[in-house]
């Protein structure tokens, strides 16, 4: 274990340290104007099951912040152990549908096929 205090010169220790936390990936999809569009994410949380709730929270320094925002709907794709590799696609590229089983939901929202849960 390595004990540090957080601060500009610690950046990457923290977020090191941050990694070791076991959390779920999710894929957070919405349509822009150039397309739909994907981000991978584990900044996300349940807040309440009444009234039924759910939290993410995208770096605002993200290039796609701004498409997110502007968003009046989107989708939060749960993962599994097993597609790693469309966590990683999402995670380089957002715009990367190419080959992948989606359709648009009744809103316009880029729905993934074969994740283990979604919250449209």
């Amino acid at each position: 274990m390595t004990s540090f205090t957080p601060s500009k010169e610690t950046q990457r220790e923290f977020r090191d340290a941050l990694g070791r936390f076991a959390t779920g990936v999710t894929v957070v999809t919405c349509a822009t104007e150039h397309g739909p569009l994907g981000i991978t994410a584990n900044s996300f949380s349940s807040v309440s099951l009444d009234p039924p709730l759910v939290l993410w929270s995208p770096a605002r320094a993200s290039r796609r912040f701004s498409a997110y925002e502007a968003a009046e709907r989107y989708a939060i794709h749960v993962l599994g152990a097993d597609q790693v590799d469309l966590c990683r696609r999402f995670s380089r590229d957002g715009f990367d549908f190419e080959g992948l089983g989606w359709a648009c939901g009744a809103d316009g929202v880029p729905l993934i096929e074969g994740c283990l849960a979604r919250f449209d």
